[in-house]
């Protein structure tokens, strides 16, 4: 698919996530989906920005080899390349080694293979390499994450490192629940041991606040423009948007927009453009 944007920068993190902007239908009854590459400092990085998004041409199904095309026209030297499990296939760990770059990415079992082989490995007797509590909106979140050197024969190229992060909650009313989530990891235990993969894999969850901040603050989902590449050119505009003001150091978005609308010279300054 054609991008809309590139950068010859080489970032720690590079975010690909998927979002479809439903409100968007063409003449077939397709909604839009668009893939985006998100770049900044490992874990939680506010300031994070969107530097390619490339349309998947329909299924969601799609993106990996959306994915492929986009990476392609990136500079991934020294990069660490995190996804959803959608994108944990062969050719897209072959490109990333092939340009330099390394990958996180988590394992579920949409790939049965690979599922099994990390499921079956002695997770209850490896200590807990990193942990960390948080605590906010009403509950608390307990992360452990245990690393181990990549088993021999692994159906999966170029791993280093394969880990278990475990997340349990606890709500208020004295409610818990756990989850788990296996994966594998490019990174030598040198270059990244498992305080490192954690922060990546906090860095990739970080992208749930672009679709949050496109679908309330600029209500991307109600949006109801259907011609050809109208929806594709307002989703650029909505990241150029949000980057612009990441860049100008807000990263409360949701109010620096409307600091920003309150005045029409706010923008300009925002953009560099007042003399």
């Amino acid at each position: 698919g054609e991008q809309d944007s590139t950068s010859s920068d080489t970032p720690a993190q590079i975010r690909l996530d998927g979002k479809t902007v439903r409100g968007a239908v063409d003449a077939d009854g397709e909604q839009l989906h668009l893939l985006s590459a998100l770049a900044g400092s490992p874990g939680p990085d506010p300031a994070a920005v969107i530097i390619a998004q490339a349309p998947t041409d329909g299924a969601k199904t799609r993106e990996p080899e959306t994915a492929r095309a986009l990476l392609e026209t990136l500079d991934l030297r020294d990069a660490t390349v995190t996804a959803d499990a959608l994108h944990t296939v062969k050719a897209t760990a072959e490109l990333i080694h092939q340009q330099g770059g390394h990958f996180v990415l988590p394992v579920k079992e949409n790939r049965p293979a690979l599922f099994d082989a990390l499921n079956v490995l002695p997770w209850a007797d490896t200590p807990i390499g990193y942990e960390s509590t948080e605590t906010g909106h009403g509950r608390t979140t307990r992360r452990t994450i245990r690393v181990l050197p990549a088993p021999p024969g692994l159906p999966f190229p170029h791993v280093s490192q394969v880990w278990l992060i475990e997340r349990y909650v606890t709500t208020g009313d004295g409610k818990q629940s756990a989850a788990a989530q296996l994966g594998v990891t490019s990174h030598p235990a040198e270059a990244a041991g498992p305080t490192e993969i954690a922060a990546f894999n906090r860095g990739q969850w970080t992208i749930e606040s672009l679709h949050f901040i496109r679908d309330t603050c600029y209500r991307e989902d109600h949006s109801r423009v259907r011609t050809r590449s109208g929806p594709r050119v307002l989703a650029s505009l909505r990241n150029l948007a949000i980057n612009a003001l990441r860049l100008a150091g807000r990263t409360d978005i949701t109010e620096a927009t409307r600091w920003a609308n309150r005045d029409m010279t706010r923008p300009f300054t925002i953009l560099g453009l007042t003399g």
